[in-house]
């Protein structure tokens, strides 16, 4: 899978010590480029908040497979160990699932109400 980038400014948002120069960057900024840097602002919090609730809901699936396991193991006899493989296998698709979707979201074009208002901003010649 391909690594996403962030526009610069974007990435300058989530670093604290960046705010004042990103300000001033942002006075100098066109309207439709303003918005163009709303609409890719909105995109990375959006990401990340979805990254965040699939760590969250990982830890929840592994914590719950990983009981049911050790019940599972705790009543059976014969080979069962395999039952310990099914909480990280879950753990895994869930990430890798999240994963997917933040990207996804993350590439989304502008909705259809802000479309003409969110374009990219025209090269300087």
């Amino acid at each position: 899978m391909t690594q996403s980038v962030e526009h610069p400014l974007v990435a300058q948002a989530f670093d604290a010590k960046k705010h004042e120069e990103l300000a001033r960057a942002i006075e100098n900024l066109t309207s439709e480029e303003a918005a163009f840097f709303l609409h890719k602002l909105e995109n990375a919090l959006r990401k990340r908040k979805l990254q965040l609730t699939g760590y969250l809901a990982a830890m929840v699936t592994w914590l719950v497979t990983m009981v049911a396991a050790l019940l599972y193991f705790g009543t059976h006899d014969g080979f069962v160990l395999w039952v310990f493989l099914i909480p990280f296998a879950s753990v895994g698709a869930l990430l890798y699932g999240f994963g997917l979707w933040a990207e996804r979201i993350s590439n989304a074009p502008p909705s259809a109400r802000a479309a003409g208002a969110v374009a990219p901003p025209a090269t300087k010649p």
